[in-house]
């Protein structure tokens, strides 16, 4: 097969919608090489090694705007109308738009796929401008529209796709996202050491990280902590430097937990999984995620979760994770309590070892691949018009 993708994010992005293409261009060209890839992108971007291993295989072929489609204000337009015209150049039988977009102009003899996220803008529409907000919404119901299969990364998403967009249920797959490459592999004492010291990290801490926003609901911790002032845990927070942290430090000040929560903002991508690992416990309260990378993130790391009941997080913790009311800080101190028994906590962090083999490349690269025959074997060529309509 020819199977082309938008690799904007792929090449531009080094966080959640950018390791997610790069673990399925990667996914998909290691597993089943056969294939030949193409791989769309306005820009190559910054030479890294996450690129070369993801990008730039003997099976992948890199595609960028030629003319004056390079120019800033046109290069814009590439992911529309571009790629549309490149895909009757190159015969495509498959186009998967890895982020809630398919291009405008499509080719007659092209399957189109997209992989949809989450629907956090129409959930939480007040956290972004009102502009952006109809802009996602009209772009997301276009393409899921038109796409002869969308992929959801959650059963809650695809829920939202019915509930929100009223896309037909039966043309919505669910497959879930895999994790990083980092995080399968070993971490040495010498450089959990390293890490501890780096950040002057406690001896034993609970752990948090994610984008630091209300939604994100670090403040249950903190009350949960107000309750058990007792504990000889604090708290590491690890997010970009938002106006949330604000907030969150004037109620450290109120509740006083001053000294026991420490926030980092600088935090290198390379020495997570050590944090990660160094944790008693990874704590993930959110009150919404389109899926929550950061449990099997945890869990591959042999560290204890605790998240939330409400929105996707069963899927992705499955039995291996605590879970309570993301309102409710007595459930959360009970189970932090729970991980102090030695036998206990080693037996959620065998769980979690078992749970993670669902997320495995090789299972994920299968499901798309099976995705993509079937809409070869089902879906006629005439069904998607070269038209915007």
């Amino acid at each position: 097969m020819k199977i082309g993708f938008d690799a904007k994010r792929a090449y531009r992005n080094f966080t959640g919608l950018g390791n997610y293409s790069r673990f399925i261009l990667k996914s998909l060209s290691e597993n089943h090489p056969s294939h030949h890839y193409y791989l769309y992108t306005p820009k190559k971007g910054p030479e890294t090694k996450e690129i070369s291993i993801s990008c730039q295989n003997a099976n992948q072929r890199t595609l960028v705007p030629t003319d004056l489609w390079k120019l800033p204000l046109m290069s814009s337009a590439w992911r529309s109308i571009y790629q549309g015209v490149k895909h009757f150049d190159h015969q495509l039988d498959i186009y998967h738009g890895l982020s809630n977009e398919i291009p405008l102009i499509r080719n007659p003899r092209t399957r189109y796929i997209v992989t949809v996220h989450d629907l956090i803008f129409c959930r939480y529409p007040e956290m972004l401008n009102p502009i952006d907000v109809q802009i996602y919404k009209s772009k997301m119901e276009r393409s899921c529209r038109q796409a002869h299969s969308v992929i959801a990364i959650s059963h809650q998403t695809k829920k939202d796709l019915v509930d929100f967009m009223g896309i037909d249920e039966s043309k919505i797959k669910v497959v879930y996202q895999g994790f990083h490459q980092n995080y399968k592999k070993e971490v040495s004492p010498l450089r959990m050491a390293e890490v501890k010291m780096k950040y002057q990290l406690p001896d034993k801490f609970l752990f948090f990280v994610s984008t630091i926003e209300k939604r994100k609901n670090v403040q249950l911790i903190l009350e949960a902590m107000k309750l058990r002032k007792d504990w000889n845990l604090p708290l590491v927070i690890v997010g970009k430097l938002t106006a949330y942290v604000k907030t969150l430090r004037s109620m450290v000040k109120e509740y006083g937990l001053e000294g026991r929560v420490h926030f980092l903002h600088k935090v290198s991508f390379e020495d997570l999984p050590a944090m990660y690992k160094l944790a008693h416990v990874f704590i993930y309260p959110s009150y919404f995620e389109g899926f929550g990378i950061p449990i099997i993130e945890a869990q591959s790391m042999g560290t204890p979760v605790i998240t939330s009941t409400s929105s996707c997080f069963k899927e992705a913790g499955g039995e291996a994770a605590l879970y309570g009311s993301p309102d409710d800080p007595e459930t959360l101190i009970a189970n932090i309590e729970a991980f102090s028994n030695p036998l206990f906590r080693q037996n959620f962090i065998a769980k979690g070892y078992q749970n993670i083999k669902r997320f495995d490349e090789s299972v994920i690269s299968q499901e798309l691949m099976e995705i993509y025959e079937e809409v070869l074997e089902t879906c006629p060529a005439r069904s998607v018009l070269a038209t915007t309509s």
